[in-house]
């Protein structure tokens, strides 16, 4: 039986990598003409427009990096709060309850997020920001909920097993519930945050709905969070009706390279976080 386990993993293992790999020959051949298309730089400039044949991505990437940014910040605050409050505060019912919204969230379907705010909050920024309902502002607010469960998860369990550790020898020096979390566990916890906040911006960066149907699709570079803005992934999806041989559709190939190299990155990232000491 343990050998047969071992045998399974290994060849799990092989194929999500020959997978990954296979995905990332993929994108970096179809990416590599555009090299031969002028100056490959051209491609990070600030501007898009295919009938000067200008196809510059960093409208998207900054894009991508400001409504994911600011999504995770949303999240961050409110996972923390929910983290902290099933890890301390609540009763056990609230617990198991709050527990299984979290989990209701994150099966939620995004384009349902993005329905949703469509017809309620939308309009109502449209009123108090005079016209500016499909925003950075609104797209990132969204997506905080949908990566809003994955960290609350992460910073819970995070909280849970740290304080299991230490409550008997804290308390046995008379320190108090709110003692306990704020001088030892968040100290002893900065791993379990930090990633789970790189894995709420990753969350964030690979969505397509929300930023498609909310952030407006603006191809200009934003000024402010109540801008429009077009992210990498929805560019992909508006761009992927254009024709077959034209440099617009093959510059999303390296679209995909740029969120795969930033996944590897993220995790890169975690890799390193667990192995320091913090």
């Amino acid at each position: 039986m343990y050998f047969l386990f071992n045998f399974g993993l290994v060849i799990s293992v092989f194929i999500t990598s020959s997978l990954i790999l296979l995905i990332a020959i993929f994108l970096i051949y179809f990416s590599f003409p555009l090299i031969t298309f002028g100056n490959f730089f051209d491609f990070f400039s600030l501007k898009w427009d295919e009938k000067n044949n200008l196809f510059g991505l960093l409208p998207m990437i900054l894009g991508t990096i400001y409504i994911s940014v600011l999504a995770t910040i949303f999240a961050s605050i409110m996972s923390f709060s929910f983290a902290s409050l099933m890890a301390f505060f609540l009763p056990k019912n609230s617990i198991n309850l709050l527990n299984k919204f979290m989990l209701f969230l994150s099966g939620v379907p995004t384009v349902l997020y993005a329905f949703i705010a469509i017809f309620l909050l939308v309009p109502w920024l449209n009123d108090i920001l005079d016209g500016q309902g499909f925003s950075i502002l609104t797209a990132s607010f969204v997506l905080s909920f949908v990566i809003l469960p994955t960290m609350t998860i992460i910073l819970f369990n995070t909280f849970n097993s740290t304080f299991k550790k230490i409550v008997f020898a804290a308390k046995s020096l008379g320190a108090t519930k709110e003692d306990i979390f704020f001088d030892i566990v968040l100290k002893n916890s900065k791993k379990g945050i930090l990633s789970a906040i790189i894995l709420g911006f990753a969350r964030a960066v690979g969505d397509t709905m929300i930023a498609l149907m909310i952030a407006g699709n603006s191809l200009k570079i934003p000024n402010s969070i109540l801008d429009s803005a077009r992210t990498l992934t929805s560019h992909i999806a508006l761009i992927n009706a254009n024709d077959y041989e034209s440099t617009a559709f093959k510059a999303i190939f390296l679209c995909g390279l740029l969120l795969l190299i930033f996944s590897f990155l993220t995790v890169s990232s975690l890799k390193i976080i667990n192995k320091e000491k913090i």
